[in-house]
């Protein structure tokens, strides 16, 4: 997904919103890559790469993490422009079912994954 919410707004604010929209529309292979972007998105969990990376990486680097949380934000926003959709997954809500479904399960088990990570980590610091 890196890149290319940001490549879409380039188009968007070349004045081009309209063309994307018809592609979208009119274009089953450019409709797909947004469908699946809009997958990808629903399937990551800002609040989960935040707790990885507060339990499991240096301070020093906590920016680079909320600038890319930041960043997926705002490739949500224009693939929901494009697809002129309210919210991610809005045509297939089954998927958006189907994933919230899964979290139930998967959230706990990473951020145990996490936890056990740090431990594991302080102890080898430890000696």
């Amino acid at each position: 997904w890196l890149g290319a919410g940001t490549a879409l707004q380039k188009v968007v604010e070349d004045g081009k919103q309209s063309e994307l929209e018809a592609m979208c529309r009119d274009w089953p292979f450019f409709s797909t890559r947004l469908g699946m972007l809009e997958m990808v998105f629903a399937k990551a969990d800002l609040w989960l790469a935040e707790y990885y990376g507060q339990r499991l990486v240096d301070k020093a680097l906590w920016p680079l993490g909320k600038e890319l949380r930041n960043l997926q934000e705002e490739d949500i926003k224009v693939v929901l422009a494009i697809a002129n959709d309210s919210h991610l997954m809005a045509d297939l809500p089954w998927i958006a079912e189907s994933i919230q479904l899964r979290n139930i399960y998967t959230d706990p088990l990473n951020v145990l994954q996490a936890e056990l990570l740090h431990r594991s980590r302080q102890a080898e610091k430890e000696g």
